[in-house]
């Protein structure tokens, strides 16, 4: 491997903790404002930053299964989609990095993406409308895409940062809606 990949890793490593520090910070100084315009105090902040500290733990460890779990995405076994599996395994041996699952939703839109938290702990997810419309040097050049990502990490912070951002959404709904009806 090239320094330069060896700077990309390190770089998404560092923005990966930048990213959990923040969100866990941004919750709780909102937990603790919130606690003292509601005048409930600081246990409300402490709560909040609890599930802060707890959401960014499951993230890291469970991430990858939430996302799959939210696309609807089913495991392919190799006799399945044989040309999409020996793509996977082939570009998986050239870039040195472990096979990642694979995985496909039942869409026609040809899409792709790779989800995890390390090269040992990821998943390629293509699908049915990608691997209906693409040739097989086109599907090799998606699938090399999809792995880049796993190889220089940037899943990890691609995984995090959907789900920190959908829990912010979550609990900026139950404010307003909170708000709005009184609370």
């Amino acid at each position: 491997m090239r320094a330069g990949m060896y700077e990309a890793i390190a770089s998404n490593q560092r923005r990966t903790w930048l990213l959990l520090i923040v969100f866990v910070v941004l919750l709780a100084g909102l937990g603790f404002l919130i606690g003292e315009l509601t005048g409930l105090g600081w246990p409300v902040g402490l709560g909040v930053t609890v599930f802060a500290l707890a959401y960014v733990g499951w993230a890291y460890r469970w991430g990858d299964r939430a996302v799959l779990a939210l696309t609807r995405a089913k495991p392919l076994a190799r006799p399945e989609h044989r040309r999409l599996w020996d793509t996977v395994e082939g570009l998986s041996i050239a870039a040195g990095i472990p096979m990642p699952a694979v995985f496909l939703i039942e869409d026609r839109a040809p899409n792709a993406f790779a989800t995890g938290r390390a090269p040992d702990h990821a998943a390629v997810t293509v699908t049915r409308g990608l691997l209906e419309k693409l040739n097989r040097l086109e599907l090799e050049g998606v699938i090399a895409h999809e792995l880049a990502h796993i190889r220089n990490y940037d899943i990890r912070v691609m995984t995090l940062a959907t789900l920190l951002v959908g829990v912010i959404a979550l609990l900026s709904d139950l404010i307003l809606r909170g708000l709005r009806f009184g609370a």
